[in-house]
């Protein structure tokens, strides 16, 4: 849980990103582009959107880390020697892409090898979606 909120607040250092869209291929879905930085982050939703009973959707958020200092920063947040590029995260949103929740949290190296998994937590803390932070990102998006 602690690591979760953690990685959350260390994403909203994306503040002001704005939006492109395309798309990328994946097994379960189309990975959806929504923001790229070369300098900084890529960021991307999959469209395999679930939503539960209540109406709140479920949405895989991706951010791939361009930044050697950003990858060094989220290898030792989880104590891997091996750099952060990608993250993966779970995030539930509200009906109308309002608020979030994020579940879990995965990161991966270059090759694409999970090096964190905080496992999925359904009931983690609320927060309101703005556009600070990858996942706030992919919020104001599909609110949209």
């Amino acid at each position: 849980m602690k690591n979760r909120l953690f990685f959350l607040t260390c994403l909203l250092f994306f503040a002001g990103l704005g939006y492109a869209q395309s798309s990328k291929s994946n097994n379960s879905g189309q990975w959806m582009k929504v923001h790229d930085d070369d300098e900084v982050v890529t960021i991307y939703y999959n469209t395999n959107i679930t939503t539960d009973k209540r109406g709140r959707h479920i949405v895989w958020v991706k951010a791939v880390y361009h930044s050697r200092r950003w990858q060094n920063y989220f290898a030792e947040q989880i104590n891997s020697r091996e750099p952060v590029v990608t993250t993966k995260t779970k995030a539930t949103y509200d009906e109308l892409y309002n608020y979030v929740m994020v579940r879990q949290v995965q990161c991966f190296n270059k090759a694409g090898k999970k090096l964190y998994d905080s496992g999925d937590d359904p009931e983690g803390d609320w927060g309101p979606v703005n556009a600070s932070d990858p996942v706030g990102i992919v919020g104001e998006y599909l609110g949209k």
